[in-house]
């Protein structure tokens, strides 16, 4: 079983680098997918407080990933008309791949049509989910199709905004899912809420895991970490556990062990 988290560690991580640390280490995964990891002096230093041997990152870029093992191989993605995202394939995944992928915040109309275009691009880089190992994983800053944000615990700004905007839209996860990629938590999880921000009162799922269909059976687990002790301090987002079999293609069953 291959475990990863996902996570949006905010601003570069900053002075919350030791909560973050721990948040991880308590997890732990074999592969991490950072999010807002700008700061390679906090992600370094990130790496080394969680226990984590290699690194990869670059400066400018809002991705970056951790891992315990020498990936068996990783790509830095810059499409022309759309914002970088990493491929990694870690070790001992069995040629399983995944998109560290960062996309632009707002959820107003404006800033759904800039993801929208950032996704274009992606998928211009991907083809979509045409191979039955690559797999999609981080902050899409987006709202799935029949889910429900509590929109009434927004600021009174956001639900201004969103009133006057047209309301949440979905079409960003509508193009991914139309791409051929499933909603590895909504699969799992059909009726949860799934809510990864803020931390101690979450109202907006924006973190995903998006799997190919020949992929599915081999999700057995993805949730949203809401009860470590440190995590309401460590970002504005909750981690995202993810849990997949490395072995055959046969179904597996969810899983709950190690953190």
């Amino acid at each position: 079983m291959l475990r990863i988290v996902s996570y949006n560690i905010r601003f570069g991580g900053g002075r919350r680098v030791p909560l973050l640390a721990a948040t991880v280490a308590a997890l732990q995964p074999d592969l991490v997918l950072l999010q807002e990891a700008t700061n390679p002096v906090a992600v370094d230093q990130l790496a080394r407080d969680a226990g984590f041997g290699h690194v990869l990152q670059q400066t400018g870029w809002s991705v970056a990933a951790l891992s315990r093992e020498a990936p068996a191989s990783h790509a830095w993605h810059r499409p022309p008309r759309g914002r970088g995202f990493l491929e990694v394939e870690p070790a001992g995944g069995h040629g399983l791949r995944f998109l560290d992928v960062h996309l632009p915040a707002g959820l107003s109309l404006r800033g759904e049509r800039a993801r929208l275009r950032h996704v274009d691009a992606l998928l211009e880089v991907m083809g979509g989910a045409t191979g039955p190992s690559t797999s999609l994983l981080g902050d899409l800053n987006s709202v799935a199709p029949g889910d429900e944000p509590r929109v009434a615990a927004m600021p009174f700004w956001l639900r201004l905004l969103l009133r006057f905007d047209g309301g949440i839209r979905t079409d960003v996860l509508r193009r991914l899912l139309d791409a051929g990629w499933v909603d590895a938590y909504r699969h799992l999880h059909p009726r949860d809420a799934g809510f990864t921000l803020p931390p101690g009162a979450p109202s907006i799922r924006l973190d995903y895991l998006l799997v190919p269909e020949a992929l599915v059976g081999r999700v057995a687990r993805c949730e949203p970490a809401s009860t470590l002790p440190l995590v309401d301090r460590a970002s504005d987002h909750l981690p995202l556990v993810v849990e997949l079999a490395t072995g055959d293609d046969g179904e597996v069953t969810q899983t709950t062990d190690r953190g």
